[in-house]
């Protein structure tokens, strides 16, 4: 299974009040894209990887009733994530990607199978750090919604973890940070929604949540 690798550097903006996000859509043009995340956090039973602060996810997705008609399944995302950096929303990141056919990653999710290691990802991880047998820490839903905004694609995702606490932030992967946070950020004041800066990504707070680490970086 070939991947790829790349450097992520993604602009993240909180909304103090989640339930904003409803006022933030309805000002914005008709979204790109809408989509539902499942995302499955792995580890062994001596979090190696966390800590080696690599995050490794497994990302399903499902598409609205209708919208991927005869698509089928959609392949499942694994991705291994190292945090460089994190400053004032603000995240970079080194990043690698490989797909898993969605019937395989379901006969390991449910126990039927053992966890198939192969390819780019899995070589990387084996690279990095000495770990065990994977299995899933827990998982987060995310509703994402992709809406153009003068010349970035904003991502706005609401986020439910495990503990029922629910989030909103704003997402923006591009080369001019400062500027796609300062244009959030005027977006957001001009409808009267106060924001703050992310401090932490979705798995930071993860495992925040679900396991009370609170010195993850990033």
């Amino acid at each position: 299974m070939e991947g790829t690798s790349n450097t992520e550097i993604e602009v993240k903006v909180a909304l103090v009040e989640w339930r904003d996000y409803e006022k933030l859509l309805r000002s914005m043009t008709t979204p790109e894209a809408n989509f539902t995340q499942f995302n499955s956090y792995l580890d062994d039973d001596r979090r190696s990887l966390r800590e080696a602060h690599i995050m490794l996810r497994a990302r399903e997705i499902k598409f609205p009733v209708g919208a991927a008609k005869g698509l089928g399944k959609p392949p499942v995302t694994i991705t291994a994530k190292r945090r460089r950096s994190s400053d004032r929303g603000v995240f970079i990141s080194e990043e690698h990607e490989q797909v898993m056919p969605f019937d395989e990653w379901t006969d390991f999710a449910i126990g039927r199978e053992p966890l198939d290691t192969k390819g780019h990802v899995f070589r990387w991880l084996k690279s990095q750090v000495d770990h065990g047998d994977l299995k899933v820490l827990g998982q987060t839903v995310n509703e994402r919604y992709k809406v153009r905004s003068d010349v970035f694609v904003l991502e706005v995702d609401f986020t439910k973890f495990p503990d029922g606490s629910k989030e909103v932030e704003i997402e923006c992967e591009t080369i001019w940070p400062d500027v796609a946070k300062t244009h959030i950020e005027e977006l957001c004041a001009k409808l009267g929604i106060q924001t703050r800066l992310q401090e932490k990504g979705k798995y930071a707070r993860f495992l925040e949540k679900t396991e009370g680490v609170r010195n993850y970086p990033g």
